[in-house]
C-alpha cells in the first residue's frame, strides 16, 4: 500500500529531471561529442540511467552506471583523459563503488 504522503508523480519528475540534464549537456556541448545527435547513443543511455539511479539514491547503480558510460564513451570525446587517469580509472571506480555501499544505509528509506 502506497504511503499518504507519497507524491504520484515522483517517477515522473525523476525522469523530466534526468531527461532535462541529458539534453542541456547536449544542448551546451559539454561533454564536445559535437552535434546533439551525437549525444544520444548507448553510452549516453548508460549516463543516463546513471542520473536516474542518482536521483533514486541508489548510489552504487549511478556509480557503476556513471563510470561504464563515460569508459566507451571516452575514444569519442575530442578531450581525452591522460594515460595516468586512464590507468586508475577503475580502481578509482572501485573505491567510489566501496563508498557508495557504505553510505548507502544512510540514504535508504524506511518502510513502516
Amino acid at each position: 500500500m502506497r504511503d499518504k504522503d507519497q507524491n504520484p508523480f515522483a517517477g515522473i519528475a525523476k525522469f523530466l529531471i534526468a531527461l532535462g540534464l541529458v539534453m542541456i549537456v547536449a544542448k551546451l556541448d559539454l561533454l564536445k561529442l559535437g552535434e546533439i545527435p551525437d549525444y544520444f547513443t548507448w553510452q549516453m543511455l548508460l549516463i543516463f540511467f546513471g542520473i536516474w539511479s542518482l536521483i533514486n539514491l541508489e548510489l552504487v547503480s549511478a556509480v557503476l552506471l556513471f563510470a561504464a558510460g563515460f569508459w566507451f564513451l571516452m575514444p569519442d570525446m575530442t578531450v581525452q583523459l591522460s594515460e595516468t587517469y586512464t590507468n586508475i580509472y577503475w580502481p578509482a571506480v572501485l573505491v567510489l563503488t566501496g563508498l557508495a555501499f557504505m553510505i548507502r544505509p544512510l540514504f535508504k528509506k524506511h518502510k513502516w
